[in-house]
């Protein structure tokens, strides 16, 4: 079994043009994903390329993983059963809030509270998704969209909309996610709630 410690970021500007733009990339070096990052801007998950720009050719491996990590996301905004997607002992971390998940029906209740009870009609769009399937990892950025209509992080509803762009970071192990970790911008979210 592969140990599945996270990887060292080495973060370094690419080239001339990139050092004045104040962009840099984080190199996962023998992966297939680049992470982009322009200061005071949005970052971008993008597929790392071969020489030449020419994106990396996906193997039938990596595509039934980037497959599986979409079916996923996209299922739990259509009311699937989340149980179904994760192993038992699975771990779902929500780091901007300091929350850590474990098994199923904790799990299942996060996302009871997310996509129906404290925001609804709630979606998941994704927008890319990269696949390592020799790590075992899905990396996903994908846009939450819902109406805050029930009580969430012990605050009222407000009945406003939110629309906020997520990472989803999924270790997956026999066709199951082992352990999830979900980034997104804190401070944003409860900007969006009037908080």
């Amino acid at each position: 079994m592969r140990s599945l410690r996270p990887r060292r970021l080495v973060w370094r500007p690419r080239s001339r043009m990139e050092r004045r733009a104040g962009t840099s990339t984080a190199d996962l070096s023998g992966d297939r994903m680049a992470v982009t990052v322009t200061p005071g801007r949005r970052w971008a998950l993008q597929p790392r390329t071969e020489a030449g720009g020419q994106p990396m050719a996906q193997t039938p491996m990596s595509s039934k993983t980037t497959s599986r990590v979409r079916e996923i996301t996209e299922g739990f905004g259509k009311g699937h059963d989340v149980a179904k997607y994760f192993a038992d002992d699975a771990e779902y971390s929500v780091l901007p809030l300091g929350q850590v998940h474990k098994g199923k029906e904790q799990i299942k209740g996060l996302f009871q509270v997310f996509y129906h009870d404290a925001f609804s009609p709630a979606s998941a769009e994704v927008t890319s998704v990269v696949a390592d399937p020799e790590a075992g990892t899905g990396v996903l950025e994908f846009v939450f969209k819902g109406k805050h209509v029930g009580p969430q992080l012990g605050f009222p509803p407000t009945n406003k909309e939110v629309e906020l762009p997520m990472i989803a970071v999924y270790e997956i192990e026999r066709d199951l996610i082992r352990k999830a970790r979900l980034y997104f911008d804190g401070a944003a979210f409860m900007r969006q709630l009037g908080m």
